[in-house]
């Protein structure tokens, strides 16, 4: 039996920037080509790397596809998530809108990685589990919001809640994003106000 060789853990600043080259050039080619069309070879010299070193620090185009979903999942996160207005139970439509808006930008950073990744969570395993994971996150981040102004709101349901707008927040962002649209700031008013109508007692958001 042939054991495949163990891959490496960079420690040395000069490993992990290969590493961090391996994945930005897999991310790139995956996005132009399509992850199917891209073989490890292409990967390898678009890093600028020895096929040797890409098999010592991935055992194939997969366990890479994964790692750099992965971190591209943590880091639209962060977007979506950085830098909220301060909570505010008379104008919380503001949250709402910015929530919103940095979805938005959080797509325009890979676009076609997450078109091309979005569509192997319905047969990969490993693609699925890794975007199940980043929406739980999405929805316990909502609800914590939620709660905040849980004195101001008609729901009751936070848990409920949470998955509505989750839902129908990444609907209006792929179809903004990926299927194109009306005017951008329009939709978001109306997602916006929507949203505040749905959860408010007086149902009537601010001025975005």
């Amino acid at each position: 039996m042939t054991l495949s060789p163990k891959t490496r853990v960079p420690k040395q600043k000069r490993s992990i920037d290969k590493k961090n080259r391996i994945m930005d050039a897999a991310m790139a080619l995956f996005a132009q080509k399509g992850i199917h069309r891209t073989n490890s070879k292409e990967i390898a010299a678009e890093a600028g790397v020895a096929i040797g070193s890409f098999y010592s620090y991935f055992p194939d185009k997969h366990k890479l596809l994964t790692e750099v979903l992965d971190s591209y999942l943590c880091d639209h996160f962060d977007r979506i998530w950085h830098e909220n207005p301060a909570p505010d139970s008379t104008a919380y439509d503001r949250i709402i809108r910015h929530y919103m808006e940095n979805l938005l930008r959080a797509y325009d950073t890979a676009p076609d990685f997450h078109r091309e990744t979005h569509v192997l969570r319905y047969s990969d395993p490993d693609v699925k589990a890794l975007y199940d994971r980043e929406t739980e996150k999405e929805l316990k981040q909502i609800a914590t919001v939620l709660h905040q102004f849980k004195d101001h709101m008609t729901v009751t349901d936070m848990e409920a809640a949470s998955v509505v707008i989750h839902s129908a927040a990444e609907n209006l962002a792929h179809k903004i994003k990926f299927m194109g649209s009306m005017d951008e700031h329009r939709l978001v008013s109306e997602f916006t106000a929507m949203i505040y109508r749905y959860l408010s007692k007086d149902g009537n958001a601010g001025e975005g």
